[in-house]
């Protein structure tokens, strides 16, 4: 098993295992190197557990991984490629030179103006009012609001159902109003997705995708 130890400013230690399977040994600076085995034998048991469920979801999710396949708005598409061009279900695209990955990442950017154009309709339509919208590539949230009203979306939320892009918005949207997570922001949250919790789920179960772009 390969470990990566990273010393930083960190008062604690911390074992981390990232998407690929990588593991990680965070701690202090003057963390003394005799006693990483020990921990990680303490910890033997959820490292084994983690990675065993990094290694299912890898081979679970392979094609999408390898860029074989891609989910656009709940639909999954197969990916062919030959020479230049890309084929996404019945439609063509582009290649920017070898680089798959990138070609559909910035394909899914330029689609997220949906994003945009949803968000607006929905504050519209639930009299909610905001400040600006930005697309962003986060890794760990799929969307934020900030105390100035400012609405953040990310993009790879154009490969999730429209029911999810929705629940996503609804969510910032009434952060508008409480910049919280209390009773109230959850009760005005189900008063316009009544089946909100399901979603959630829906949600939870395409989360894989945060991991591959």
């Amino acid at each position: 098993m390969n470990i990566t130890i990273k010393r930083n400013n960190r008062k604690s230690v911390a074992i981390k295992i990232d998407e690929k399977g990588n593991l990680f040994f965070l701690c202090p600076k003057k963390f003394a190197l005799k006693n990483v085995n020990k921990i990680l034998e303490e910890k033997k048991q959820w490292i084994t557990k983690t990675l065993n469920m990094v290694l299912q979801k890898q081979k679970k999710f392979e094609a999408y991984f390898l860029y074989n396949k891609i989910i656009f708005l709940g639909n999954s598409y197969d990916i062919t490629q030959k020479n230049n061009l890309i084929q996404i279900g019945e439609t063509q695209i582009k290649a920017r030179g070898n680089n798959k990955k990138n070609t559909l990442k910035k394909w899914l950017v330029k689609h997220s103006n949906y994003l945009c154009e949803r968000l607006e309709y929905l504050a519209n339509l639930y009299n909610f009012s905001y400040k600006s919208i930005t697309i962003i590539s986060a890794r760990k949230k799929w969307g934020s609001c900030d105390n100035l009203k400012n609405i953040r979306l990310n993009f790879r939320l154009m490969m999730l159902e429209k029911d999810c892009i929705d629940y996503v918005c609804i969510h910032e949207l009434c952060h508008t109003k409480q910049m919280n997570h209390s009773k109230s922001f959850w009760d005005s949250v189900k008063k316009i997705l009544p089946n909100y919790k399901e979603i959630q789920n829906k949600i939870k179960e395409n989360s894989f995708v945060l991991e591959l772009f």
